[in-house]
């Protein structure tokens, strides 16, 4: 089954390695480059900061699957972003999966993708995830179909179940996650759907789920690269 990595790191104060103008950009830059190239690599890379805190670097990667990530890592893996540790500070989480629908997940091409993080009680049972998968379903149904400047929108549930939960009650806390990514021509484009009266007759159905431990919301710009040796 198709399955995307994705992960988040901190990049060390004063640096800016989404600008490949600088040594650090120049790093981050190749790394990704060298996984693209890999034989066994990902089919494609969307790498990108945050918006609200460009501290915080994104990456996903789409495999076939997990056994397929996992011998890529034992292939190619290491060898490609050994140098990264140097111009990093530390990782909020790595090498996780969700399982996109649809998948890939395009709304990463996008000029700017919204991400937005549910965490759930890691032993959420299986009719309480459809519950909220069929709201989330929902509000895309009721409200972002009819705004003409979504360009595109992904969802799933994390594989594992130990994302650490940005935002959670307690420090270390982990859970369980549906990820939502929604394309936008700009941050203020949506911020302007917020404004609108479908948005707000709907968010209600983003909220009340059974088990969410948090939700959080912000956007990355990503570029992408396909990978020039593998073809899906």
């Amino acid at each position: 089954m198709p399955v995307t990595e994705l992960g988040c790191v901190v990049i060390k104060p004063g640096t800016n390695p989404m600008d490949e103008a600088t040594h650090e950009g120049q790093v981050l830059a190749s790394a990704w480059k060298a996984v693209a190239e890999a034989p066994t690599g990902p089919y494609r890379v969307y790498y990108g900061g945050e918006v609200e805190d460009p501290t915080k670097i994104w990456g996903f990667f789409d495999f076939e699957s997990v056994e397929d990530h996992d011998n890529f890592a034992k292939t190619f893996g290491g060898e490609a972003v050994k140098e990264l540790p140097n111009i990093l500070a530390s990782s909020e989480f790595g090498s996780k999966h969700v399982n996109f629908n649809p998948s890939p997940p395009t709304a990463l091409k996008a000029p700017v993708t919204e991400i937005l993080l549910a965490y759930f009680d890691p032993n959420l049972s299986q009719p309480a995830k459809d519950t909220a998968t069929s709201k989330l379903t929902q509000f895309f149904k009721n409200a972002l179909n009819k705004c003409p400047d979504c360009q595109g929108v992904n969802f799933g549930w994390g594989i594992e179940n130990d994302f650490p939960v940005r935002g959670g009650a307690v420090e270390g806390q982990k859970g369980s996650i549906l990820v939502a990514l929604i394309g936008w021509p700009s941050v203020e484009a949506h911020m302007k759907f917020r404004d609108t009266e479908v948005f707000k007759e709907n968010v209600h159905l983003l909220r009340g789920w059974e088990g969410n431990l948090a939700m959080t919301m912000f956007h990355v710009k990503t570029k992408v690269l396909e990978n020039t040796v593998r073809k899906e």
